[in-house]
């Protein structure tokens, strides 16, 4: 028989580092589809690797919606 899945287990919260990363000043620019900083590099490639993906593993993947889409 095959072993149950225990979902009541959880992984121990990391230890901070002392140290944040945040997320430099930047905003969606619709023509681009992503978000660029100041000088127009897009979020990703300015930005810490590790940073960027902490941020967009909390974020809804859902993306932009607009009112004609197909839902």
């Amino acid at each position: 028989m095959a072993t149950p899945l225990l979902l009541t287990r959880r992984l121990p919260i990391p230890a901070p580092t002392g140290r944040s990363l945040p997320l430099p000043e930047h905003r969606y620019d619709p023509l681009v589809g992503a978000n660029v900083v100041a000088d127009g590099r897009l979020l990703v490639e300015a930005a810490d690797p590790a940073t960027v993906a902490n941020y967009t593993s909390t974020q809804d993947q859902g993306g932009v919606r607009r009112k004609d889409d197909p839902k």
